[in-house]
């Protein structure tokens, strides 16, 4: 079992999932992650953090914290993927870089 770390532009956190290792999610690949598949810790942290220090697209005065931005409806796409062995944990994390794929509302 391999537990999973998300990374966009360098804020990381943990999803509450562990995945069999031969369906880790691979470069290129679209994925979907909801705001009830992360941790608890880091969730408040990414409630901190305003999406205009993250997305290309927001408003420079959007203060709307990244959070909001995880939902059902939100894709995005894996550009890395590295892997590291948590020794305290024992465990395999697979750490997956991400960008967010943004549709512009026509």
């Amino acid at each position: 079992m391999v537990k999973i770390e998300l990374d966009i532009k360098g804020i990381s956190w943990y999803i509450e999932t562990t995945l069999e290792t031969d369906i880790v999610p691979a470069v290129g690949d679209i994925i979907i992650v909801d705001k009830d598949c992360i941790s608890e810790r880091d969730s408040a942290e990414l409630w901190k953090i305003p999406s205009n220090q993250v997305f290309k697209w927001a408003d420079e005065e959007d203060d709307a914290p990244v959070m909001v931005w995880f939902d059902c409806d939100t894709e995005m796409l894996v550009t890395k993927r590295t892997w590291k062995y948590d020794i305290e944990e024992e465990e395999t994390v697979c750490i997956l870089s991400v960008k967010f794929i943004h549709y512009e509302d026509l």
